[in-house]
């Protein structure tokens, strides 16, 4: 999408230091880290909402239009809804079985 103009120059750099963060994080949600396992939850949580602006929302309408247009909806779809909501699902899930762990132990 940035070669055609569609996206912001500034908005290709975000998305980079963004990716980056997203990428050093997940080195400590492998770790277990429980800090990082809930940042991971609230980094969903914005990636859903930042997704759902007027241009994305524009872009889906648009899709099956064209082929670069479709491929780029597919991974908007999986990456700012898809894996957010998995990995916020697999989060609570955790949780819930953690607490049902600790109250059969008590």
């Amino acid at each position: 999408m940035r070669v055609a103009d569609l996206v912001p120059l500034l908005l290709t750099y975000l998305t980079f230091i963004a990716a980056a963060i997203i990428f050093s994080e997940s080195y400590f949600v492998y770790r277990e880290n429980r800090k990082a396992l809930f940042i991971g939850v609230i980094l969903g949580i914005i990636a859903m909402v930042s997704s759902s602006n007027p241009a994305h929302l524009y872009a889906l309408e648009k899709f099956g239009s064209t082929l670069s247009l479709s491929l780029a909806d597919i991974t908007l779809v999986i990456g700012f809804y898809l894996l957010p909501v998995i990995y916020i699902a697999m989060y609570a899930w955790s949780r819930i079985r953690e607490c049902s762990k600790h109250a059969k132990k008590n």
